[in-house]
């Protein structure tokens, strides 16, 4: 069952469907959006039916019986009771089922998937094969895009392309390269750091061709979030070091380019348009944004205006509805969207399983003994980190590779902080809790 689930989820976030690529190559995956992602009849996906069955099936193995962190199992459970209530209630309010069944269904489909990885997953030994169908993914995904950039867009045969793959990789190779440096750190064997060497690079370029300034954002406070978390080491204190000797170095390259344009500065040029400076894009978010607020404003701030509802668009100048029917139900900010759909109550009643899974995983990076466990804290934190900041800067609740990855996250913290020793299991009859580690 572990297998079939880390084969599932390499599918979900390798599949060539909806990629810009495929609109001109030959993909090997595009047959996975058919088979796994169009709806049934019954509009539910093949994908999300075949986790529910794979969670009814190992939740009847004693092997799956073990106990779970119920702080985290009652976060999610509020989160999953929040979507319904302010789904019924959107409606109720005049709201679009149909709408808000999008807004909804990946929202519900990560805890569904949440449940099944934990039924299926104990160790950190588990997570780590999930780790590698992601790592998987990414490097396919990589090299389909790479591929694509030098026979199509180099060549010029294709006219513009403002991205190689989808926006949404962003996710998936960020998360790939902290996985990488995580493991070399918590485990610096030469085939780690050789993994880290070749395949951290080749992400890296894949990220500088895919042209998706958010990337950056979430690489430099993914990887930065990760190095705090590190247990102090000979490497930990070798790479501070190495940064302090190299500040002056980046501290030039900022002064220089950070007005200039070119392929070298590139990364620092989409820094700047997401913080100071403003092109069309930035203008189309803020204009987005204040509509969002003004939602919020008119529906009011405690309940917010219910799922199946559309944000109020103070101007049309950016609009896609035309062509995108759900572009006013779908903003790209899905945190303040949240705010404005469900108001105070409803954002905190989904929101609060995210520093919930964070406190657990931190817990695990630092206080578990093994260096693989260790390892599998630090990755969960950096998955928050990543998944949230997509989440505010680009449709992340509706993106189907964020919602997958954060899934993992959410059944490794249900599951990993007892088996790590780092929170314990809770009484049974006749039984005490496994010991907590030193320091817990």
């Amino acid at each position: 069952m572990r297998r079939l689930v880390a084969l599932l989820l390499f599918l979900a976030l390798a599949h060539d469907g909806g990629t810009f690529y495929s609109q001109y190559t030959f993909t090997p995956l595009g047959w996975v959006q058919t088979v796994l992602f169009d709806p049934l009849p019954i509009k539910v996906r093949p994908f999300d039916l075949i986790m529910l069955l794979v969670f009814a099936y190992a939740s009847t193995r004693p092997v799956s019986k073990g106990p779970r962190v119920r702080p985290m199992a009652s976060t999610m459970l509020v989160a999953a009771v929040t979507v319904v209530v302010w789904f019924i209630y959107g409606i109720a309010r005049g709201g679009s089922a149909w709408a808000a069944s999008w807004q909804t269904y990946l929202m519900l489909s990560m805890m569904m998937t949440a449940l099944a990885v934990a039924a299926t997953c104990r160790t950190a030994e588990h997570y780590a094969a999930l780790g590698k169908a992601i790592l998987a993914a990414g490097l396919y995904r990589a090299t389909m895009g790479l591929i694509f950039y030098a026979f199509w867009v180099r060549p010029h045969r294709v006219e513009q392309a403002e991205y190689l793959t989808t926006h949404y990789d962003t996710v998936v190779w960020t998360l790939c390269i902290v996985m990488l440096g995580a493991n070399a750190l918590e485990n610096p064997v030469r085939k780690a750091r050789l993994w880290l060497a070749i395949a951290a690079p080749y992400i890296v370029l894949a990220i500088q061709l895919n042209n998706r300034r958010l990337a950056w954002v979430s690489l430099i406070a993914a990887l930065v979030t990760s190095f705090v978390l590190l247990k102090p080491s000979k490497i930990k204190r070798r790479i501070t070091r190495t940064f302090l000797v190299l500040a002056p170095v980046v501290g030039l390259y900022v002064a220089v380019g950070w007005d200039r344009g070119g392929a070298f500065f590139a990364p620092l040029r989409a820094l700047a348009t997401v913080t100071t400076d403003e092109d069309a894009s930035t203008k189309a978010r803020n204009a987005e944004n204040l509509g969002l607020i003004a939602t919020a404003n008119a529906s009011g701030w405690l309940f917010g205006t219910g799922w199946g509802h559309g944000y109020i668009e103070l101007t049309k100048k950016y609009s896609i509805a035309k062509v995108f029917e759900l572009w006013p139900y779908v903003p790209h900010n899905s945190v303040l969207g949240l705010f404005a759909y469900t108001g105070y109550f409803g954002f905190c009643g989904y929101w609060l399983m995210f520093p919930t899974a964070v406190f657990l995983h931190a817990r695990t990076a630092r206080l578990a003994t093994r260096p693989l466990e260790r390892a599998a804290g630090v990755v969960g934190v950096a998955q928050v980190v990543i998944c949230a900041n997509q989440m505010y800067g680009d449709m992340g609740i509706f993106s189907p590779a964020t919602m997958y990855v954060m899934a993992t996250c959410m059944g490794a913290a249900l599951r990993l902080p007892i088996q790590a020793g780092v929170w314990p299991a809770g009484r049974q009859a006749g039984a005490s809790p496994p010991p907590v580690a030193s320091g817990a």
